[in-house]
């Protein structure tokens, strides 16, 4: 069959006001001819005392017109976009601007990672970065009680999900959002994965995050729970199947006496805790590890019981793979933490079987080589006294569900960051591949390039006139007798004026010489004040 090319004729061209829009990305996810993208409001900040963060150079200016908050989120949301709109009294909108790519906007405002948060050009220019996370949990809890609206269907094709933990609902938000009948297979009896096993009550509330989930059932997905499968299983039923089952085996440590009364893995304590199993701890506890889950666990060992917490960690303070937040809101609570150590063998009392741990010996260390985890010993043994050790030195993936072919994985499984946003992002780019494969279409098709370009010079943020207000602080509770979440939600007002800080350095331009004069863009924006249309002879002159 010959080509057909379609002639139309341009009357006109969209034209974005740089000063009222949120950047909220919607139009140039819409724009059927790649005609808009992100652009960087010029920052002036030249003069020493312009605020109280060191003056920029030239230099430093024009680089920081390649950086957005945009970017830095795995799954592509513009923080901007549900901050601004929000400011603008826009509240569902900006819920929904989450909701598109985020099914969990409530956990994920709990328990992210925000790295947003650290491209935030308010904190890098003015005092602190937006509360970008917090925002997210504000706008999230607000619309829980909301029902999401219904998955259409649209296709035949059917897919499976092996895995209800945050990439596989991510996966299935995805691909039931454009149209396909999806099943989650889940061997646990409830969906949410590692959320609800392993992260501890006092940063996740439970109660919220299973009423978060069970929204996805209610909107189309369905669920088959305690269902262990294998893609094999379940392959003649299914058009295309996603494995995301997470990285569910504890790896272990491999050092003498492992295996004795007082000793465990940081999944098997977390899921005994979470699960609502009676877990009392005494004396001294050891937890062995440096990341998230390391710190998470020292926490919760506080809050049962445990007189004293000491965490070692093989890296040094500087590279400890848990985020600083994290390990400041452990030494707050009066956990010790030694870095650049590692443990030789696990003491313990010989003359019965099992067991029981008495303590556990260690060693400094140099000479750390991240990538292969050598490195040299230092000194003398040293006894640190123990009843109780975790090891929180990583999971890894049942090796059953990688041995099959024709699946796409997602998650801990497909490698990659292993927190829970870098697993949702994976989740949706699994999904967006099945799409591509079953529809037969080019991935390019899909992709919105996510890069940011310098803007008009008529745009720029002055640092200096953002300093007016007097900002609140996020209330924080660290009450270690209690599992009751540490981090409060934002107030109505408190969110509202923490919108008043962003600096708007970002926007959505349109290029003229692809733009077609459809109209998309001003139909999906969900600001309604940032589009217009001038004349294609206008636009020439």
């Amino acid at each position: 069959m010959s080509e057909v090319t379609l002639k139309t004729e341009r009357l006109s061209v969209a034209q974005i006001d740089g000063y009222h829009c949120v950047n909220c990305g919607t139009c140039e996810e819409y724009c059927p001819a790649n005609a808009i993208s992100e652009r960087q409001k010029t920052v002036c900040h030249l003069c020493p005392d312009c605020t109280e963060m060191k003056a920029l150079n030239v230099s430093e200016m024009e680089e920081m017109r390649t950086e957005s908050c945009t970017l830095a989120c795995p799954l592509g949301i513009s923080p901007q976009g549900y901050i601004n709109l929000l400011k603008a009294g826009k509240e569902k909108e900006a819920y929904e601007l989450i909701l598109d790519k985020n099914p969990l906007p409530s956990i994920c405002g709990s328990i992210c990672h925000h790295p947003c948060e650290e491209m935030c050009k308010r904190g890098k220019l003015v005092d602190k970065p937006m509360k970008i996370r917090g925002l997210k949990r504000y706008l999230g809890e607000k619309y829980l009680d909301t029902p999401l609206k219904k998955y259409p269907v649209l296709y035949q094709e059917e897919v499976a999900v092996i895995g209800a933990g945050p990439a596989g609902l991510t996966a299935a938000h995805t691909l039931a959002k454009k149209g396909y009948p999806v099943t989650v297979f889940e061997e646990a009896s409830e969906a949410g994965g590692m959320l609800l096993r392993a992260i501890p009550d006092f940063r996740l509330d439970k109660n919220t995050a299973v009423k978060e989930i069970a929204r996805l059932e209610e909107a189309g997905i369905r669920f088959e729970f305690g269902s262990k499968v294998r893609p094999s299983d379940i392959r003649k039923d299914f058009d295309k199947i996603i494995v995301a089952t997470g990285n569910s085996v504890s790896k272990g440590l491999p050092i003498p006496n492992s295996v004795c009364k007082g000793v465990t893995t940081a999944l098997d304590f977390m899921s005994k805790v979470n699960g609502g199993m009676d877990v009392k701890l005494h004396g001294n506890v050891v937890v062995i590890g440096g990341g998230s889950v390391a710190m998470d666990t020292a926490r919760a060992a506080i809050r049962l019981g445990a007189e004293h917490v000491t965490v070692l960690c093989l890296e040094s303070a500087a590279s400890m793979p848990a985020h600083p937040w994290e390990v400041e809101e452990a030494k707050e609570e009066g956990i010790e933490i030694l870095t650049s150590v590692s443990p030789v063998k696990f003491a313990a009392y010989e003359d019965a079987a099992p067991h029981r741990l008495t303590g556990v010996l260690y060693t400094k260390i140099e000479n750390l080589d991240l990538k292969t985890l050598s490195f040299d010993r230092v000194g003398e043994e040293i006894n640190l006294a123990a009843d109780f050790a975790i090891i929180a030195t990583g999971q890894k993936p049942q090796p059953q569900y990688l041995s099959d072919e024709d699946v796409i994985l997602a998650g801990d499984v497909a490698g990659g960051p292993c927190s829970v946003i870098d697993a949702m992002a994976s989740g949706r780019k699994a999904a967006l591949l099945a799409d591509v494969q079953l529809r037969g279409r080019e991935t390019k098709e899909y992709q919105v390039e996510r890069q940011v370009s310098e803007g008009d010079p008529k745009y720029r943020v002055y640092p200096a006139t953002r300093m007016k207000l007097d900002f609140p602080e996020t209330v924080k509770i660290h009450d270690v007798s209690s599992f009751e979440v540490t981090e409060q939600c934002l107030t109505d007002d408190e969110a509202l004026l923490e919108t008043y800080r962003c600096l708007q350095c970002g926007y959505r331009e349109v290029d003229p010489s692809k733009c077609l004069g459809c109209g998309v863009c001003s139909k999906v924006c969900p600001k309604g004040d940032v589009i217009r249309f001038v004349s294609v002879e206008e636009k020439e002159v």
